[in-house]
């Protein structure tokens, strides 16, 4: 039988029922002669056997773990006392033990929280904190931070989800002191060493996390927050969704790394905000969007998370594109076309449409036959009536769409690209010609020509 003995923070925290413990035991092992159980522990006995030998032998925790409860359950039927530092239920080998029973001694956290623990408090081993996804905004509490190396990387992952100059309260051996988060790796370290640290209050904080944006979008759509946030709905932000979507996309082509960052951030507030909209509507949760993604991502996915086998990114699309149909339930090229989705641009649902088609059969033999088919629908656009030369505008984008999209084009990207490069043609056109004093309605061809050739040389 294994009793594990909490032996605080410092010598003298030993419980009368701790020491007892140690007392009636067959045998008493010491997690480390390092620490001060083992001072405390000498005072009582002088029989225990240490864990010493078992940290130089590890290569890392998980084994050093596996290792002392070998050794704890080599004694058989023994009653064995069990000391370690700080509490007792909250270290990390202690936490893998079955049917062992606890006498709780003085937290280590005990020299920097005072008054209890606040709700929702983390408590983590340094160790702990390294391994976890992800650090929350929450009042934390790491433990047993050895060395400067470990201590820099609880820095880090502290930094993801605090700001520098967070307090922080600090305890090594007796000492007690408060710094900047910034600052902790100016302090000496031991395996006492812990520290404490609250989140500053929402508006006061500069480093957020997705969790924060939830917050801060429920906040404003509350009765308390912004009468506009409160009166939205999904159908009056549709437009800002398809925006902020395009402004993203002209970021990401500029690559204009900080405009990418808060474009990215505008498209993940209409996320949000719908999120939002729903949830206080009654009409889904949010963990319902998450885990339709989820499913969707592991089940088109069946050559990362199944058997499916593919060799390269083709195969990987055309995989996707199968489980899409499946999932769908589409049957047949009509429900293919059918299932685009007429909420896109007219440039990129013409193109899926094709790419749909052409899939089902409904493709040129060659780009020869698509240029014919420009030239065409160009010549029909030129003679139609007044009443029919929409259409025939549109037949004649048609066909330009499906001859980019042969020849390996995006029609939207190239479209958009175009368009930009005239835009910065007649910005440096303008430019020129107020240098100039020259007006553009006055000049002959052969002089705007001369401009419009400079222009181009100068901005492409």
């Amino acid at each position: 039988m294994i009793t594990v003995v909490g032996m605080g923070r410092k010598s003298g925290d030993l419980t009368l029922d701790g020491k007892l413990a140690i007392e009636n035991a067959d045998v008493v092992v010491v997690k480390s002669a390092r620490t001060h159980a083992a001072e405390t522990v000498a005072a009582i006995r002088n029989d225990a056997v240490f864990c010493d030998d078992l940290y130089e032998q590890a290569d890392d925790f998980d084994i050093l773990n596996e290792a002392i409860i070998a050794r704890l359950k080599s004694f058989g039927n023994k009653k064995v006392a069990f000391c370690v530092v700080g509490e007792g239920a909250d270290d990390t080998t202690v936490q893998l033990l079955d049917n062992a029973n606890v006498v709780a001694g003085v937290g280590l956290h005990s020299a920097v929280v005072s008054g209890g623990l606040l709700p929702a408090t983390v408590v983590y081993t340094a160790q702990d904190l390294l391994g976890v996804s992800r650090v929350l905004p929450l009042p934390t509490v790491v433990k047993c931070i050895d060395d400067k190396y470990i201590a820099s990387e609880v820095q880090l992952r502290l930094l993801a989800a605090f700001d520098r100059d967070t307090e922080v309260v600090f305890c090594c051996k007796n000492t007690v002191k408060k710094f900047p988060l910034s600052d902790l790796l100016k302090q000496r370290f031991d395996y006492q060493a812990t520290l404490y640290v609250k989140p500053k209050q929402l508006a006061e904080r500069q480093v957020f996390d997705y969790y924060d944006c939830v917050d801060v979008m429920t906040f404003l759509c509350s009765e308390n927050g912004c009468p506009w946030d409160r009166a939205q709905t999904h159908k009056s932000i549709i437009k800002n969704v398809i925006e902020e979507a395009y402004e993203l996309a002209d970021a990401l082509e500029k690559e204009d790394v900080d405009h990418v960052v808060e474009e990215l951030g505008d498209l993940l507030m209409q996320v949000v905000f719908h999120l939002e909209i729903a949830r206080s509507d009654g009409e889904f949760e949010p963990d319902a969007v998450y885990t339709a993604l989820c499913r969707k991502l592991i089940d088109r996915h069946p050559h990362v998370f199944g058997e499916v086998v593919v060799n390269n990114a083709d195969e990987s699309l055309s995989v996707w594109d199968s489980q899409k149909l499946k999932e769908h339930k589409i049957k047949g090229t009509a429900e293919n076309v059918l299932d685009v989705s007429r909420g896109m641009s007219a440039l990129m649902r013409s193109q899926k449409v094709q790419s749909r088609a052409s899939k089902g059969g409904y493709e040129f033999s060659d780009v020869a036959q698509v240029v014919d088919k420009v030239k065409e629908e160009l010549d029909e656009l030129l003679s139609a009536s007044e009443e029919s030369r929409q259409m025939e505008g549109g037949d004649l984008l048609f066909a330009c769409v499906n001859l980019l999209r042969l020849t390996g084009v995006d029609a939207e990207t190239a479209l958009l690209n175009s368009t930009e490069k005239f835009v910065n043609r007649v910005v440096e056109c303008e430019r020129i010609l107020a240098n100039n004093g020259e007006n553009l309605k006055e000049l002959p061809l052969e002089r705007f020509d001369e401009i419009w050739n400079e222009a181009k040389r100068n901005v492409g």
